[in-house]
């Protein structure tokens, strides 16, 4: 199982918007963190056209953080 990094940017609106550096192109949304790796892991399976149950997310929360 691979392991990848979703990232979670602050609220915009009713969403978090989600990035995975480790795959290109990979930008999704969710309400809350479990929508987050539930989005994140089909944005990644549908990139890398890997099964679903071979995504690991590791969530690198920056919702709070002020830039």
């Amino acid at each position: 199982m691979k392991a990848y990094t979703a990232i979670v940017g602050p609220r915009d609106g009713e969403w978090f918007p989600v990035e995975v550096p480790e795959v290109p192109g990979v930008f999704t949304q969710g309400r809350d963190l479990v929508e987050v790796e539930e989005m994140a892991r089909e944005a990644i399976s549908m990139m890398l056209d890997v099964p679903i149950g071979e995504i690991a997310i590791r969530i690198d929360d920056q919702r709070l953080q002020i830039a």
